[in-house]
C-alpha cells in the first residue's frame, strides 16, 4: 500500500512540474507590444476623445439640455 502511495505522490509532483514548466515557458516566449509614439498615443486618445464628445451630443440631444 504504501508503495501505492509513493507511486501517487511522485505522479502527482511529475504533473505538477510539468504544468508549471508549460506554464513558465509559455509566459516566456511571448513578446511584449511594440512602443508606441508619443504622437501615435495622442492621436488615439484625440479620437477616443471626439468619440466620447459626439456620444455626449447624442445622448443629450443636439440642444445640449438634458429633458
Amino acid at each position: 500500500m504504501s508503495k501505492l502511495l509513493w507511486m501517487v505522490s511522485q505522479g502527482m509532483i511529475a504533473v505538477g512540474v510539468a504544468i508549471g514548466s508549460a506554464s513558465f515557458f509559455g509566459c516566456a516566449s511571448t513578446t511584449p507590444p511594440p512602443e508606441r509614439s508619443t504622437s501615435e498615443i495622442k492621436r488615439d486618445a484625440d479620437l477616443a476623445f471626439e468619440k466620447l464628445k459626439q456620444e455626449e451630443r447624442e445622448y443629450r440631444g443636439e440642444g445640449g439640455t438634458t429633458r
